[in-house]
């Protein structure tokens, strides 16, 4: 017998019972159904039980929150159910048209992500964490870029960010209903070690698209096909993996429908792979490329026509870039800045981005009654003061839109005011303690570090008041 099997036949009976279930899932506190009939759940049974915290219809899916045991709730409610666990929301069950009309493009977009990262948000807030107490130790002396315990500590922290196609591989797959171990290993095809120096490091061969923003050296080809590949590889990267995993998911399904179920074992994955991975390094790679040249080109323009509308563009749109993982583009425009003039006018409007973070996850802390998701903020503040905003996006923000929207109005606000008043910065530090890179070092003037507190209390005020007073619970 279950330690749930009573509060499980109570939320089965309660919402709508076995036969109104199409499909079941599950995030950090939340069971998540989809139903027939929505109008068969008897919510106010469901609130008044004390294991349940509460119950709503949001995205096309009735979530019931029952804390952060959710996983072993899910495991042994599963089986009840009179869907197999590949009825769970995955690849194949998205394409029912009874789940696809019950859900908007955007919520099943956002859905996929957040089931794609959700499982990662334990240890990425670890990381997180590991990679605060490092900074704290340099910021104060008792450790140096270099030594042992920094280079120990920095492999911990950026090791889950720097194999994260490896991490997203394996969770991707789980989503759209592919092999895991295939997952991880396209991911680890993306990020082998080799792989970057051997395409990119001989004479380059010729130019594609020359004279354009999307103007490539090929110094490699695959059977005769150009290999678009980037200069700095695809670590960290997420959509390459995602696109790719998405595709591959439905390349495997064909794979084994026309090999004999005695040849699966040894023949899905060979083939899987074999047409996987090249197909993700010249096909989605390239896409997640062409869209971080676009965003590249599209900041510069904004930049030459007013700084002003770049602001509001770049503090409104970074976060949501974050997700997509099409940031860096921004990043690297500024440390490009840094390197060739010795100041940067970009990074500084992007600075307030974690401050919107923390505001909005210290407002959801003050008034939420549930002690799991008070768990996850302080962690996620922690984080934000580092500059690590997976760990608030996935676990607080994401999941009630308005709350996001909050952080990108913050953003914006702090960006305009920076943009306004003509700031850079002189490094490319980040997180709190980066308000030191606004430091002029050759002459010592501190004013842009003035400037720079005001826009983060302003980013600060107005994302935590919006969403302090329209809280609602989850």
């Amino acid at each position: 017998m279950g330690k749930y099997d009573s509060l499980n036949e109570f939320i089965i009976k309660n919402v709508g019972g076995d036969d109104n279930i199409i499909a079941l899932t599950h995030c950090i506190t939340r069971l998540r159904f989809t139903l027939k009939d929505d109008s068969l759940v008897d919510r106010e049974a469901l609130i008044g039980n004390d294991q349940v915290m509460t119950a709503q219809s949001s995205n096309g899916q009735y979530q019931v929150v029952v804390g952060m045991q959710v996983g072993e709730i899910y495991q042994e409610l599963l089986p009840k159910l009179s869907i197999s666990s590949a009825q769970e929301i995955d690849a194949s069950t998205l394409e029912s048209k009874e789940v696809k009309d019950n859900k908007t493009l955007l919520n099943r977009f956002i859905d996929t992500i957040t089931k794609i990262i959700t499982p990662t948000m334990n240890v990425m807030i670890g990381c997180s964490l590991i990679l605060g107490v490092q900074s704290l130790l340099v910021a104060f002396k008792f450790i140096s870029p270099g030594d042992g315990t920094f280079v120990i500590l920095n492999s911990i922290g950026y090791a889950l960010f720097t194999f994260f196609p490896i991490i997203l591989g394996y969770t991707s797959s789980k989503t759209f209903g592919s092999d895991p171990f295939i997952g991880m290993i396209v991911g680890a095809s993306l990020v082998f070690p080799n792989l970057s120096p051997d395409l990119t490091g001989s004479n380059s061969l010729y130019q594609l698209f020359s004279g354009s923003i999307f103007q490539t050296d090929i110094h490699s080809t695959f059977l005769g096909i150009p290999i678009i590949f980037p200069e700095n590889g695809y670590t960290s990267t997420v959509i390459p993996i995602i696109l790719s995993m998405f595709f591959i998911s439905k390349l495997e399904r064909v794979v084994k429908n026309y090999i004999p179920k005695s040849l699966h074992f040894t023949f899905v994955p060979f083939l899987t792979l074999l047409i996987g991975v090249p197909a993700t390094l010249l096909v989605f790679g390239p896409i997640a490329n062409i869209g971080s040249s676009l965003i590249s080109s599209a900041i510069l323009a904004l930049f030459s026509f007013s700084p002003i509308v770049a602001a509001l563009f770049i503090g409104s749109l970074y976060t949501p870039l974050v997700i997509l993982g099409l940031h860096w583009p921004l990043v690297a425009i500024g440390i490009n800045n840094l390197a060739t003039t010795g100041s940067d006018y970009l990074l500084p409007m992007i600075f307030t981005a974690p401050l919107a973070q923390m505001a909005v996850v210290f407002a959801v802390y003050l008034r939420t009654k549930n002690p799991d998701v008070k768990k996850i903020c302080i962690p996620a503040m922690i984080s934000d003061f580092f500059c690590i905003i997976e760990p608030s996006i996935y676990g607080i923000t994401l999941p009630v839109k308005k709350r996001f929207v909050f952080t990108c109005i913050g953003t914006a606000v702090g960006a305009l005011i920076i943009a306004v008043m003509g700031v850079h910065n002189f490094a490319s530090t980040i997180g709190v303690l980066g308000i030191g890179g606004f430091i002029n070092p050759q002459t010592g003037n501190a004013s842009f570090v003035l400037i720079a507190t005001i826009a983060s209390l302003a980013t600060m005020a107005i994302s935590f008041l919006l969403t302090f007073f329209t809280f609602q619970e989850a």
